[in-house]
């Protein structure tokens, strides 16, 4: 089934926030794996974006209102997991970014009031881990890496999604890269057992905030997660959930829809996206299968 292809002339490109796990992602055949099938599929075949600008959890600027943004024509990849299979610190991938679109982006970043500087860093796997995954081969689309700031304030986060958001005008995805429930300090706690409450508590509350409610509101709620009973339970530092408010501020009034929901110990894999057009076929799941 088709889903609707959007264009510069008719719709804002939409915004995503996902999860993104680790390296292994690559060959999950699970749930994870196949919402990635779906994304690669809508973003390559039904959207085709002229650029994806992604917010990672894994590179972070410098002082209290600094950013960096990745300007290389052909960004190295960033090993940085640990104790993994040697054959995913071999991986390669296909795929280019866009000295003139990063350009474009620490202009507007500067232009907001947020200090942004470009650097030839390299893309890490809060990046190429999943847009590998789910695009296998891209060498048509630039991605763009977009550091967060060095602190957790949720606010600032949401306002560089607010001056990133012009670039949905000129078909361009922004994708805030990071996990709804993130602590690998008790993630061998629970192993194979049932999440614990705290981490469905948590994540219910960002499906809450994403779906229910829009612009305003909906940040006004968001900046205030770090306040949430469980939130040092389900962030014990807040780097992967802040790519998800800058996600927010992208997305201003577009209502949030959940396009991923599942659990291993205390990860989420919670994903959203935002500004979707009505007749776009979701994925929907039949077991661990993906159907779209």
């Amino acid at each position: 089934m088709s889903t609707a292809t959007i264009t510069t002339a008719t719709k804002r490109a939409p915004v995503f926030f996902i999860s993104h796990g680790g390296p292994n992602l690559l060959e999950n055949q699970d749930k994870p794996g196949h919402f990635y099938n779906w994304l690669g599929n809508y973003l390559k075949n039904e959207l085709k974006p002229k650029a994806i600008v992604i917010i990672s959890a894994h590179w972070q600027g410098q002082g209290n209102n600094g950013v960096f943004v990745e300007t290389s024509e052909k960004p190295k990849l960033i090993y940085d997991f640990f104790n993994f299979p040697r054959r995913y610190y071999e991986t390669k991938w296909d795929h280019k970014g866009s000295p003139a679109i990063a350009n474009r982006v620490v202009d507007l970043l500067n232009k907001s009031g947020i200090k942004a500087s470009g650097e030839r860093h390299g893309n890490d796997h809060g990046v190429w881990v999943p847009l590998m995954r789910a695009m296998k081969s891209n060498p048509d689309i630039p991605v763009i890496e977009v550091s967060t700031f060095e602190h957790e304030d949720m606010e600032m986060h949401t306002n560089m999604g607010e001056a990133l958001a012009p670039l949905r005008d000129e078909n361009i995805v922004i994708i805030g890269s990071g996990s709804a429930v993130h602590n690998l300090s008790t993630l061998w706690s629970y192993g194979d057992k049932p999440s614990p409450k705290f981490v469905h508590d948590f994540d219910k509350d960002m499906e809450n905030i994403a779906c229910r409610f829009t612009a305003e509101e909906r940040n006004n709620l968001a900046n205030q997660l770090d306040k949430h009973a469980s939130f040092r339970k389900c962030h014990p530092t807040a780097e992967h959930l802040v790519p998800f408010h800058v996600a927010l501020g992208a997305a201003g009034s577009d209502k949030g829809k959940k396009l991923l929901q599942d659990y291993y110990s205390t990860l989420s894999w919670g994903s959203y996206a935002f500004g979707l057009p009505e007749n776009t076929t979701l994925p929907t799941y039949d077991g661990s299968q993906a159907k779209f």
